[in-house]
């Protein structure tokens, strides 16, 4: 099971392979920015990937409209998209 790091809160989460980064955020009660409910419409769960880039889905094209639209740098996915299916290290500038 991966681990997604949530800096800089210094919370650690173990998670399910192929979980979203909103799901486990959500179910562990850390905040995340929404304004769709995780319906991959707004682009506010932007989260920078610090460490383990490799280790998500790649983008889906619904993603990667978003992260167009949106100008998202290299290091950033849509949290309610990218699946994690290794450890991680995230941040966003809201935490």
């Amino acid at each position: 099971m991966p681990f997604v790091y949530f800096v800089p809160l210094g919370v650690e989460v173990k998670c399910e392979s192929g979980s979203t980064i909103f799901d486990v955020a959500k179910k562990n009660s850390i905040p995340i920015a929404e304004s769709c409910g995780g319906d991959k419409i707004c682009g506010h769960c932007r989260v920078k990937v610090i460490e383990g880039i490799e280790s998500l889905s790649a983008p889906s094209q619904e993603e990667e409209k978003i992260m167009h639209r949106y100008k998202f740098d290299i290091d950033e996915r849509l949290a309610c998209a990218v699946k994690v299916y290794g450890d991680i290290k995230i941040t966003t500038s809201y935490w």
